[in-house]
């Protein structure tokens, strides 16, 4: 081979090197412009991923607690316990025990189901608070979390409102019910417990008179007491029941609602 021919072949070389690293450096400027594509696009479905979780979160945080509580402990990661001047509404099934012996199980369920339904409809209407269900007692609070003055009408109004709705519900339910309401007016102490199943809750001796006053009262009657009538009395009619026992308690003056003014 001559020396022409020799250089001609090592400047083909340096050429086809060149050329090489030309090609080299385009497929390094597309592979990272597409690999900034790619990270862009995953950043965005991330990011839409995150903010459907945190609805879902959120929604699921509303549905379990009051919605000021929820955001309160999204704000500043927990709800301080504090006190509310409030009322508290009990109602249970008077002879559940007996339903509950001649009603198949699926049934019971589906039929406490569909009470309790319409009662969160009738407490919500009314502003107040569902607590908690056990077994065939309902609990509600009126005036906490979410602060109002006319509580205790508001609770009053709601049980004549179960009353009624249960006399509609009736109507379509092979088994008659009957329940009592109890209301009772006083400051407690609310807060969130638990961590598994965060609740809002209210504590203090006021809520366990509120339940003396549904135990001790008569199916299909609202009974209330001496504080929340004084708040009331302008507005509904009361028969008058004198003092009356309760338990572990010393006697209350009670009333029955007979109707709203």
């Amino acid at each position: 081979m001559s020396l022409k021919s020799i250089a001609e072949l090592y400047q083909g070389i340096q050429d086809a090197g060149q050329q090489d690293q030309v090609i080299s450096d385009y497929l390094h400027s597309v592979a990272t412009i597409q690999d900034g594509c790619i990270q862009k696009r995953l950043l965005a479905e991330l990011i839409r991923e995150y903010v459907v979780l945190e609805k879902r979160v959120d929604g699921l945080l509303k549905n379990t607690l009051p919605e000021m509580v929820a955001n309160e402990i999204k704000d500043r990661g927990r709800f301080a316990p504090r006190p509310f001047d409030c009322t508290i509404l009990f109602s249970d099934i008077a002879g559940f025990t007996r339903l509950a012996e001649i009603i198949p199980g699926e049934a019971l369920i589906v039929m406490l189901d569909r009470l309790f339904q319409g009662m969160d409809n009738l407490v919500t209407g009314f502003r107040g608070t569902k607590i908690k269900t056990i077994g065939d007692a309902y609990m509600a609070v009126f005036g906490a979390p979410l602060i109002f003055d006319d509580h205790a009408l508001l609770a009053v109004r709601t049980g004549m409102a179960m009353l009624a709705f249960v006399d509609s519900f009736n109507r379509g339910n092979d088994h008659q019910l009957q329940i009592r309401v109890g209301i009772h007016t006083g400051r407690v102490m609310a807060g969130v417990v638990g961590k598994e199943r965060m609740q809002f809750d209210v504590f203090g001796d006021h809520v366990n008179i509120a339940s003396r006053f549904e135990s001790s009262g008569i199916a299909g009657r609202v009974n209330v007491s001496h504080d929340t009538y004084m708040l009331t009395r302008d507005c509904f009619s009361y028969e008058e029941r004198g003092e009356i026992p309760l338990k572990n308690k010393a006697n209350m003056k009670a009333y029955f609602v007979m109707r709203e003014r």
